[in-house]
């Protein structure tokens, strides 16, 4: 029976239905495991307090500076004429 997970075997030689599929699927689970890896922001649980401090006084600045910026274009784009 397949139930259209990448996982399935056929029941007569044993052999994946879809291999393209579970490609594709551990490739995006190794892209997002390395993406979180290099995620700055991201508190890791090895950090101490110092690093804990700036990672978390970054993320702030990070979102304060978007702010600014998303602010900046929504009056540039909607008082622009």
């Amino acid at each position: 029976m397949w139930e259209k997970q990448p996982t399935d075997c056929c029941t007569s030689c044993n052999e994946l239905l879809d291999p393209i599929s579970l490609s594709e699927k551990t490739a995006r689970e190794e892209k997002e495991r390395v993406f979180q890896e290099n995620d700055f922001f991201r508190i890791r649980e090895t950090d101490g307090l110092g690093m804990r401090i700036v990672r978390k006084t970054a993320w702030v600045f990070h979102v304060i500076f978007a702010a600014i910026t998303w602010a900046f274009l929504w009056f540039a784009t909607t008082f622009s004429g």
